[in-house]
């Protein structure tokens, strides 16, 4: 599945503020990890890999009014996901090889982050990876770097590294 950013937006009535937002297509439908713990579930018209700041809204078709702006910075990653129905549908179909390659993330609040990624550049704001999901409803992650504390990459077939302590 591959989301285009940003989708093409479509104002009903007028463009004041209170207009409904409507797209062409499906928006993202995303889970907002803030550094505080907080999740903020909604979707966004308006995403760049590039820009500092986005809205979410509270629904697919809402007005400019509800959306919240949304601090890149202040966030550990944006989740994009799939409704419950989607997720069925795709973790029930085989997944084609991927030549992206394995990578663990670490956080500065130690939540630890593993998946794949075929664009991962420290000097960045971010990157998009696709993380281990075998319910198949997190589509992509866009991790913000400010907000990383580690990035390993993991050799395919390689086996984890042995507890410690025993």
């Amino acid at each position: 599945v591959h989301l285009s950013f940003p989708p093409r937006r479509i104002l009903s009535g007028s463009a004041a503020m209170s207009s409904t937002i409507t797209s062409a297509i499906k928006p993202p439908q995303v889970v907002i990890a803030f550094l505080d713990g907080r999740r903020l579930h909604g979707y966004v018209f308006d995403f760049s890999p590039i820009k500092d700041r986005c809205r979410i809204f509270p629904k697919p078709q809402a007005t400019q009014g509800e959306g919240e702006v949304v601090i890149l910075r202040d966030l550990k990653a944006m989740f994009f996901v799939r409704d419950e129905a989607e997720a069925a549908i795709f973790a029930a179909k085989p997944q084609p090889p991927s030549q992206r390659r394995k990578l663990e993330v670490l956080f500065r609040d130690n939540e630890k982050l593993e998946g794949t990624t075929e664009g991962y550049s420290k000097d960045r704001p971010g990157f998009f990876m696709v993380p281990d999901d075998p319910t198949g409803k997190i589509v992509r992650v866009f991790v913000i770097n400010a907000n990383v504390r580690e990035v390993k990459w993991v050799q395919a077939g390689a086996a984890p590294p042995a507890a410690s302590g025993s």
